[in-house]
């Protein structure tokens, strides 16, 4: 998973939940400016009202998961453009506008209860991952027995995994079931080198270009060399270390594909702001807007940006002000700011710059060379903060990252009335692992349950090591109990998958405690709560979750 300051994912859903309960009264709203401009063509206020909120409707319905409303509001705001340049509309034009654009009333508010309802089933399910988003695996091996159990393994990560016993099956399987990903033994009864040579000839023939990984008992630089000549994109010697194997996959296919770049537009031209984040959005980054600069420390608490992109001249207070004032908190000193505007002073730029502007981008600009700008300064600023929040070892948020995390979530939760979770796990016996088997060992073992968390939980959630064998999961928008349901799933999939040392195989467990803000809002007392919980779970045998106040 790809660094980043926090969770995207559960801001949005935190933002979409209060815009889709807030809809039934935006639409009675806009009901009700069509009403008076049905009563009154002449009223220009009404127009204007009206004209207004379906502008906004337009801007945010994407923005907020209705893709679909947004472009239809965007239609019947254009259809009334005409009207402020002296058009006049008869009765039939406007009474024909009217019954269109309240059937679109109504389509909305359907939406949104659809919305409302997929919303519940997902919270309540007892796995909160997509099983549509399952990787298909083809496993080619002639070895049952080692196949079989490298299946069981991979199944326990949330792969679909397909055995292919003999390998002139794999091309008819290719042809009738599209891989994400194929593993392979390099050789076979029918030569030491069949594997690698079946998958190159596939290749040749233009019938697929799938992801291959070889797997062999040789580890020899003929072996490899030919392996990457066959087109493959990994190699593993056996015995197979699944959570390498895992993190492989991963990387190739994609799996934990980067969520795009935060940025913070702050610009009191809706019309201009709206045009970049579009540009912004096709590019794949995730956009917040904000007209209204009066509100930019709630929004960096909130959205959390990763770049904020600003205009100099407000009618609030300047651009150059509203810099000084982000930089003057230490929790921002870092953050990139970059002017956009068509100011050319050479002086006014310098001012910018003085106020802690990294860079200042003059209008216009070709949209490329935008996203090509704001792209290098957010993705060194995500770096620099995963040096910073991320366990070495993991990958997951750190002891005072995932803290400072729970601090910030804890406070949007409060804002939206949205519940939130927070789980602490410890390993069972950690210590007779390192003992037993030595520390690199007991280092595979921690990877793995990260490995597992990231995998099986939603990418909502908060994950973070919080020191040694322990670990932190923030659940947004969820309540305790659906968190442990969600946890008791990888509970059982982290005992079954087999750990492997030169001593032999084992399996290793965990235990938890899991408490929400029906118990405290304040984030100190929530942890001890949680740990609590977790005592609780290892003075009663161990391998278990325990729910606080249980």
């Amino acid at each position: 998973m790809v660094a980043v300051n926090s969770s995207l994912q559960a801001k949005l859903q935190a933002l979409e939940n209060l815009f889709r309960e807030k809809l039934p009264s935006k639409i009675a709203e806009m009901d009700a400016a069509l009403s008076r401009f049905l009563l009154n063509p002449q009223d220009h206020d009404a127009l204007t009202l009206l004209h207004r909120l379906l502008h906004t409707m337009a801007g945010s319905a994407g923005t907020f998961g209705f893709p679909e409303l947004g472009v239809d509001a965007r239609e019947f705001e254009k259809k009334l453009k005409p009207l402020f340049d002296g058009e006049i509309w008869t009765k039939k034009t406007l009474s024909a506008y009217a019954k269109e654009l309240r059937m679109y009333f109504d389509g909305v508010l359907l939406s949104a209860k659809n919305k409302s309802c997929n919303i519940l089933i997902e919270e309540t399910t007892e796995n909160l991952k997509d099983n549509e988003s399952s990787r298909l695996v083809y496993l080619v091996d002639e070895d049952n027995e080692a196949t079989q159990s490298i299946k069981v393994q991979l199944e326990h990560f949330g792969y679909e995994v397909v055995l292919i016993n003999q390998l002139k099956s794999l091309a008819i399987a290719i042809a009738t079931r599209r891989p994400d990903i194929v593993v392979i033994e390099y050789g076979s009864v029918d030569g030491r080198m069949a594997g690698a040579e079946e998958i190159a000839k596939i290749k040749q023939h233009g019938r697929f270009h799938i992801p291959t990984i070889f797997v062999s008992n040789s580890s020899s630089f003929e072996y490899r060399l030919q392996a990457v000549r066959s087109g493959g994109d990994g190699y593993f010697t056996k015995p197979i270390d699944i959570v390498a194997l895992t993190e492989r996959i991963d990387a190739i296919v994609g799996r934990e594909e980067p969520r795009g770049y935060r940025v913070l537009i702050i610009d009191d031209d809706v019309v201009t702001s709206e045009y970049y984040s579009v540009v912004l959005r096709n590019a794949g980054m995730s956009v917040k807007t904000l007209h209204d600069p009066a509100q930019v420390l709630n929004a960096l608490t909130d959205f959390r940006p990763e770049l904020i992109l600003l205009d100099v001249y407000m009618p609030l207070c300047s651009g150059v002000e509203l810099s000084k004032m982000i930089r003057q908190d230490n929790s921002y000193l870092d953050i990139p700011i970059v002017f956009l505007s068509s100011e050319n002073d050479m002086g006014k730029q310098l001012d910018a710059v003085k106020a802690g502007a990294d860079d200042f981008i003059t209008k216009p600009i070709e949209s490329q060379f935008l996203v090509a700008s704001l792209t290098t300064r957010a993705e060194r600023y995500r770096l620099l903060r995963a040096l910073i929040m991320r366990d070495g070892l993991t990958g997951l948020y750190n002891h005072t990252a995932i803290k400072e995390e729970l601090s910030a979530e804890i406070s949007i939760a409060g804002r939206n009335q949205t519940p939130l979770a927070l789980a602490i796990l410890d390993l069972d016996f950690f210590k007779n692992v390192n003992d037993t088997y030595g520390h690199p060992v007991g280092d595979q073992v921690l990877r793995t349950l990260s490995r597992l968390l990231k995998q099986r939980l939603r990418r909502s959630d908060i994950v973070g090591r919080y020191g040694g064998e322990e670990f932190v999961i923030i659940f947004p928008s969820t309540t305790a109990i659906v968190a442990r349901r969600v946890l008791e799933q990888v509970r059982i999939a982290f005992n079954k998958i087999e750990q492997h040392a030169e001593q032999g195989g084992f399996s290793v467990s965990f235990s938890a405690g899991v408490a929400d803000l029906e118990q405290s809002i304040d984030a100190d007392e929530l942890f001890d709560i949680a740990d609590t919980a977790l005592y609780s779970a290892k003075q009663t045998g161990r391998n278990r979750i325990v729910l606080a106040g249980s």
